[in-house]
């Protein structure tokens, strides 16, 4: 798949303290918390305590997704290995802008961070196996899967697995070679 053309009124930026009331909210939507792997709802308190700690972290960023300078999203690079250049994706978007095909170009703009500006060899992704708009998100992307983490949420009274994915750079530069 060609990388996708991003809107030039798109962008990734850092994390500014008018943020966090949205990334409470956002993580506190039922539709995210079902796909974390921690689904118990956050306070600004504890919040707060988090993203210290996570911005001192060398192996760790996180950024807003903006549409039109507004808040839409966030995404998060973790588990940072400068030695092996790899890294671990996550990111979600806020209930308003479900639904329009922004995911796609989120995704996209943290696969230029990773590959383009980073340099990195591989990048990695978990999501939920009932988790099938994020599934084909992440397919149509390119991103591959190699394997399951069996039975490692539970949610609804039974356990689900989780589909692990990744990328490496020579799928992202020439994807037409990986189909």
């Amino acid at each position: 798949m060609t990388p996708l053309f991003v809107p030039t009124n798109m962008c990734l930026r850092p994390i500014e303290p008018t943020d966090h009331s949205f990334l409470v909210e956002l993580h506190n939507d039922p539709e995210v918390l079902k796909n974390l792997t921690n689904h118990i709802p956050i306070t600004m308190e504890q919040h707060l305590s988090w993203f210290n700690n996570t911005s001192q972290d060398s192996k760790q960023l996180r950024m807003m997704f903006c549409v039109d300078d507004r808040p839409t999203g966030f995404t998060k690079f973790y588990n940072i290995d400068t030695a092996n250049k790899n890294c671990v994706l996550g990111a979600d978007l806020h209930k308003n802008w479900r639904g329009v095909g922004l995911a796609k170009y989120m995704w996209t703009l943290m696969l230029k961070e990773c590959f383009d500006v980073r340099k990195l060899h591989r990048v990695s992704l978990t999501t939920a196996s009932y988790n099938a708009i994020a599934i084909n998100v992440y397919n149509n992307l390119g991103f591959c899967k190699e394997g399951f983490l069996i039975d490692s949420l539970f949610r609804d009274e039974k356990y689900h697995h989780q589909i692990c994915m990744y990328m490496l750079r020579e799928m992202w530069e020439s994807p037409t070679l990986w189909k």
